[in-house]
């Protein structure tokens, strides 16, 4: 294979061995000022400023009672000729006032895979992933709430016949039109914490697996309301991976590798309480395994260390699933 005759050398030449926007200072306040300054460069190159909330509105669209819990539907308005369904899973018998935004990846039908609604081609898949942790949540006495991100689903065009994710197809549309898919999600997940912050609740954490891992991980860094999450199986630099195993259009923003890599994002955060977990045969942390993924936590902690605090990571053994290794924690 000739890596100059088919890209891969220039590509490599040209991501950033220190991105743009990586911190560089050694006080609190200089991180303030950077943090200010790196999210609203992000939320430009992710289309924000071509992103218009539409009127608040929420509307229930079915409840259904089980052993031991009640599973409410909603759909809520995000942005102008877009809503967003999601359910809320409560427990009849534990009530911790808090809420909790778990949000899926990929091969999970959605939303359902996590409330164990999934249609019987997702089966093998919410098994092999462990993608039923919004009932882990829900026994811990937590108000899930469980939303469908753009494109899986009922929120797919429709275009697959198979399980196959839409992301490249309506992330193709969206930075045609100066958008991102990643940037529609993290808008329309904070309209839901935006939502979620006025039922009173005393506390709004966040969670996800794998694709739902990184946008846990942007929701967290992006949105005030959110005091902790746990990422799960998404972690590592955009250099061992993303070229090679994450290649979904959910993780590609125009610019973002020349500004932020994965750990300069998770600094960001800075000093809300973030739980990594991984497992050490997880072939999606790239060919350097674990290795590439304690070197982006090293850029975070930097940033950490500032407030007297540290990041906190689980490497468990096993593949690319959802381990639950924080849930107690929580």
């Amino acid at each position: 294979m000739n890596t100059k005759y088919n890209g891969l050398d220039f590509i490599k030449s040209n991501m950033p061995e220190k991105p743009l926007l990586r911190f560089n200072g050694e006080s609190i306040e200089e991180f303030e000022k950077w943090s200010h300054e790196a999210k609203e460069k992000l939320k430009e190159v992710m289309g924000f400023d071509r992103m218009k909330r539409a009127e608040s509105g929420c509307c229930l669209i079915e409840s259904k009672e089980f052993d031991g819990y009640i599973r409410e539907k909603y759909k809520i308005n995000t942005l102008e000729n877009m809503e967003m369904p999601f359910y809320v899973l409560k427990s009849k018998e534990a009530n911790n006032g808090k809420a909790v935004i778990a949000i899926h990846g990929h091969g999970s039908d959605g939303k359902e895979g996590l409330v164990g609604n999934e249609a019987e081609s997702y089966r093998n898949s919410i098994e092999k992933f462990s993608y039923t942790y919004a009932f882990e949540f829900m026994d811990k006495g937590y108000t899930v709430y469980i939303p469908d991100l753009l494109g899986a689903g009922e929120r797919t065009l429709g275009i697959y016949k198979d399980n196959t994710a839409e992301c490249n197809d309506i992330n193709n549309a969206l930075i045609s039109l100066g958008m991102s898919l990643q940037g529609i999600i993290l808008f329309e997940n904070m309209c839901l914490a935006e939502h979620i912050s006025n039922e009173g609740f005393k506390e709004i954490n966040c969670c996800g697996f794998s694709g739902g891992g990184h946008s846990a991980l942007w929701l967290a860094v992006m949105c005030d309301k959110i005091n902790r999450a746990i990422v799960s199986g998404f972690l590592h630099s955009f250099k061992d991976t993303l070229i090679y195993n994450n290649r979904c259009g959910c993780n590609f923003i125009p610019n973002q590798w020349i500004y932020v890599d994965m750990g300069d994002i998770l600094a960001m955060a800075a000093p809300k309480e973030i739980y990594i977990e991984t497992g050490n045969a997880d072939k999606l942390n790239g060919e350097r395994g674990t290795l590439g993924v304690y070197e982006q936590l090293e850029i975070a902690d930097k940033c950490y260390r500032l407030f007297g605090k540290k990041i906190e990571i689980n490497v468990c053994e096993g593949g690319h699933r959802w381990y639950g290794s924080f849930v107690d924690k929580f």
